[in-house]
């Protein structure tokens, strides 16, 4: 059980350094900050998924759909670096994708 603590606790820390940079001015144009937060992404809706028993259909649906949101957020970011629709969709599939992790709704 130490070892899941200090996983759920560097990936919020992770999620939240990497959203923190996504904002500043600095970083704001930075497609690798921007891969950085889709992976991070993707590794939380990962495990999310795998999370939930196989009945739960519905939340296991709810944890794909946010990896498929930080794919959109990469791809708009991709065709055009300044959108902020990209950073939020990053954001979002992050932060949710955390407190859904968290609480387990």
């Amino acid at each position: 059980m130490g070892i899941l603590l200090i996983i759920f606790i560097a990936l919020g820390s992770a999620g939240l350094l990497l959203q923190g940079l996504m904002y500043t001015k600095q970083f704001n144009l930075n497609l690798g900050i921007r891969v950085m937060n889709t992976v991070l992404g993707l590794i939380i809706a990962y495990i999310t998924f795998t999370s939930f028993p196989e009945g739960e259909t519905i939340r296991k649906s709810i944890a794909a759909a946010l990896g498929i949101i930080a794919l959109g957020g990469l791809a708009i970011s991709f065709v055009k670096r300044e959108a902020l629709a990209g950073r939020v969709l990053l954001t979002l599939s992050v932060l949710v994708g955390l407190v859904f992790l968290y609480v387990g709704i």
